[in-house]
């Protein structure tokens, strides 16, 4: 089982305020040690196809700092991110007007208090740090989070105020950047800040649990499960398609498909996607190769399951070209990279079914 570390920060009661929810959730984990926790994923799929109900874990380490709420305090991380010996950061903070957590995904380059912080400026108007990117975005993957997965509904900002919240999120993903601090993984060290209404009783252990929840995704490289169809026409010949110029990876070749959904199995995948793809008709026939395309910021789960159309002419309605091939003519297009390694088991287990029949 994997394990990783993780900087918690939070900051005390401000402006005349009493307590501060960060505070109080960063104390909380100071003595946990390591702590399995289950890890909020996308969807996966079991050898034959069907949903998955396993929950991964991760070994989470916590390390906590409860940072003054002025300027010294929005710099701790920032001079010291990378010497921290994590490899990631969840940045704490009280919203007095949230009624649901709200995950920031830009930090901004402003300073515009309407109250005194614990130093007693009050700037308005002001840079973060003086000729500065206008804003900078979370270096977490959130493209990529299950918010479906997640014990607490939150909200999508990108708006961290103007405060030492957005100030201390700002020096942190401005030093993660000039410094290329980068993760185990070797992404940028994912950053996120999340933004934490008041709570009491039951509201500190479900925003506790939630806290938990986002360190563990933090620490994980994202997968996506897909389905890959190998698919048949009615000649039969395979098909595959051409990835269009607005799309990542313009140009390369691939099996039609696509991501897997939660609950749903392989073969309903199957006939989701190349109904949305090719406007046909599939019947999924056996599977044929698997592999999991391993990338900095992200692994594809890829599952390449034998399909052949129905009824129904192909129509793309997403790719920009569709070639025919032959088993042996497979290798006769540039393949995308996570499908490429597919390639000649493909063939091998097709002629085998062939030579068969």
């Amino acid at each position: 089982m994997r394990r990783g570390r993780i900087l918690v920060t939070g900051y005390p009661p401000f402006a005349g305020g009493t307590r501060n929810i960060s505070q109080i959730l960063i104390e909380s984990l100071v003595n946990s040690g390591f702590e399995r926790i289950a890890i909020p994923t996308t969807p996966r799929v079991n050898d034959d196809g069907t949903p998955s109900q396993k929950k991964e874990e991760m070994e989470v380490e916590w390390s906590t700092q409860l940072l003054s709420c002025d300027e010294a305090g929005s710099r701790w991380t920032a001079e010291r991110v990378t010497s921290l010996e994590c490899d990631a950061i969840l940045h704490l903070g009280l919203c007095n007007t949230c009624e649901q957590p709200r995950l920031e995904s830009v930090a901004r380059n402003i300073l515009d208090m309407r109250t005194e912080d614990n130093s007693g400026r009050c700037l308005q108007g002001e840079s973060v740090i003086l000729d500065g990117l206008e804003q900078i975005q979370s270096t977490a993957p959130l493209n990529r989070l299950p918010m479906d997965e997640l014990c607490m509904i939150l909200e999508d900002s990108n708006n961290a105020g103007s405060f030492v919240c957005n100030e201390t999120y700002y020096r942190t993903l401005d030093a993660i950047e000039k410094n290329a601090v980068q993760d185990s993984f070797g992404r940028p060290l994912p950053c996120l800040f999340l933004h934490l209404p008041d709570a009491y009783g039951e509201g500190i252990e479900k925003q506790l649990a939630l806290v938990k929840q986002l360190s563990a995704w933090l620490l994980t490289r994202p997968r996506i499960t897909v389905a890959c169809s190998v698919l048949e026409d009615k000649d039969g010949s395979l098909i595959s398609c051409r990835r269009s110029a607005d799309q990542s990876f313009a140009g390369a070749w691939e099996f039609p498909g696509g991501k897997v959904e939660r609950g749903e199995s392989l073969q309903e995948a199957f006939i989701r996607e190349l109904d949305e793809e090719l406007e046909v008709v599939i019947e999924p026939l056996a599977a044929l190769a698997q592999h999991v395309h391993v990338m900095p910021n992200l692994e594809i789960e890829l599952h390449a399951w034998h399909c052949r159309i129905t009824d129904g002419v192909p129509r793309l309605n997403v790719h920009d070209a569709m070639r025919k091939l032959k088993i042996d003519e497979l290798l006769n297009v540039e393949w995308i990279d996570a499908d490429l390694p597919m390639i000649a088991e493909i063939q091998k287990a097709l002629s085998t079914s062939e030579n068969a029949a």
